[in-house]
């Protein structure tokens, strides 16, 4: 397994003059306009379910790690980003990965963007007595083959514990709530006790079934909802690896395979590339991904995959250009499709940290072929670029 190394964690910012402005032309009209149209159109995680989730996470945190079960989910969840790589839930409704602690168990590599977790063999101590050195109590989590954690089982594992930590975390506030008193009549004392009620968060948990992926969703009390998926992290700051299966996999019902996950190194380049361009480039991305949409022959490329070309292209223009960030946005997108005709044509897009990983390795021949016309026409020629620029935002024509 190939894997980037995370190097540009700041990236230097060259701001233009207060007095310098680019000149208007038709194609940066357009784009501007097709801009405000996918900004528009565009639905994000809801800010506020974020902060109502953490907020409920900071009080079920300390019930989530669980002896009898032998799991320990008590590190704090992580954002799994804007854009994410699998399909979620709903597009108004955060993914966060909830890292889990089983004993001493070590992913194995299986093949580009995959992973398995062997179940630790049994061994033998002095007595010659065969001892478990990863004990889970009373929860399945075999996969089919019986030797490594399964993926789907544990979604439902961690629903278990969730319902479990949630069931004691309720207990814990009712027992505080209560209050004793002494009343002496006669002589004689009685205790007696009182029960307040004390406010608390506490959340509810549901396992769905939709478009047949598992999707395990908390809703907090005032009805806002965060999707969780079961993840082994190797250090709090990733990889991650994930048990949902990702959009275009090649293998979404393997009960043993997990996925490998970048979600915070994304997150870290994204935000120095937000600060160092004045967005340029991520808006570019986002006419990009709106265009992809809707225009046939290029529907097959997914808004991670577009991540994804964005931090190859920011890559290569910090390594060979030092003042990449005074582009405009349509110099960005030509940029952008640059690259990406780059990828088409050599048939494989590599993810930006697992090099060996092809996020075009679902798509055909034919599809290629398309995709590689259609770049041609758009990067060749600028007339072209604008009529397609134009034609996306569009309302479509039904019959």
């Amino acid at each position: 397994m190939e894997v980037r190394i995370l190097r540009h964690n700041y990236l230097p910012s060259l701001y233009r003059q207060s007095t310098e402005k680019l000149p208007s032309t038709k194609l940066r009209r357009e784009l501007g306009m097709t801009l405000s149209k996918a900004l528009s159109e565009e639905v994000l995680p809801s800010e506020e379910f974020k902060e109502q989730f953490l907020q409920c996470m900071s009080q079920l945190l300390p019930f989530l790690k669980i002896p009898t079960f032998g799991i320990d989910c008590s590190d704090p969840p992580v954002y799994a980003g804007d854009i994410t790589p699998w399909r979620p839930y709903s597009k108004r409704v955060p993914c966060f990965l909830i890292p889990m602690s089983i004993g001493k168990i070590a992913g194995k590599y299986f093949e580009p963007g995959y992973f398995v977790f062997p179940l630790p063999t049994p061994t033998n101590n002095k007595n010659n007595k065969k001892v478990k050195s990863v004990k889970i109590n009373k929860l399945d989590v075999k996969s089919d083959d019986g030797m490594h954690i399964s993926p789907k089982k544990m979604y439902k594992t961690l629903m278990t514990v969730l319902d479990t930590g949630i069931h004691k975390m309720k207990r814990f506030h009712a027992g505080k709530g209560k209050k004793k008193s002494t009343m002496t009549t006669g002589g004689r004392s009685s205790v007696t006790e009182s029960v307040e009620e004390t406010p608390v968060l506490a959340p509810s948990a549901r396992l769905l079934l939709v478009d047949n992926d598992l999707a395990l969703v908390m809703r907090t009390p005032d009805g806002s909802e965060a999707e969780l998926i079961p993840t082994f992290a190797a250090s709090k700051s990733g990889p991650f690896f994930v048990a949902k299966p990702f959009e275009n996999d090649e293998n979404p019902g393997s009960d043993m395979l997990w996925r490998v996950n970048f979600c915070t190194n994304e997150e870290t380049i994204f935000k120095a590339v937000t600060s160092g361009d004045k967005m340029h480039r991520i808006n570019a991305a986002k006419v990009l991904a709106y265009a992809c949409k809707r225009e046939w022959k290029l529907k097959h490329v997914t808004e991670y995959q577009i991540m994804n070309i964005v931090l190859h292209e920011v890559d290569f223009q910090v390594d060979h250009s030092p003042r990449w960030q005074r582009f405009s946005i349509d110099e960005c997108l030509h940029l952008l499709l640059l690259r990406m005709l780059e990828f088409t044509r050599a048939k494989f897009l590599p993810h930006f940290f697992e090099q060996s990983m092809n996020l075009w390795s679902h798509l055909t021949e034919k599809q290629l072929a398309f995709m590689r016309g259609s770049l041609e026409q758009l990067t060749l020629d600028d007339d072209e670029m604008m009529r397609v620029v134009r034609r996306v935002r569009a309302e479509p024509i039904r019959f």
